[in-house]
């Protein structure tokens, strides 16, 4: 027989995932912020050229993984809610 399934687990890692995406989100958003207010314009005198091109390429590939890590924290948000609903339907099969 399968071990029983850990509901109180399943909701604190639901919680912490959850917890993880909008952190995740919050980040890109202020990261985003700031470098609006640090390149205001696309011909600021501290940021032309090589330099400028090089800050954003990093940017954009700093913004690309950490949107990749919430996409997989999503991700398992939505294995650990499907567990646990399929878990609550088969509880509910063995009671009938």
């Amino acid at each position: 027989m399968p071990p029983e399934y850990d509901y109180d687990a399943a909701d604190q890692l639901s919680r912490a995932l959850k917890q993880c995406i909008e952190r995740i989100d919050w980040f890109l958003w202020l990261r985003n912020g700031r470098r609006k207010a640090l390149l205001s314009t696309p011909h600021s005198d501290n940021w032309q050229g090589a330099k400028r091109n090089h800050y954003e390429r990093d940017f954009a590939r700093q913004q690309a993984a950490l949107r990749d890590l919430m996409d997989e924290a999503r991700r398992l948000h939505a294995r650990v809610g499907q567990a646990t609903e399929q878990a609550r339907a088969q509880h509910a099969q063995q009671k009938n």
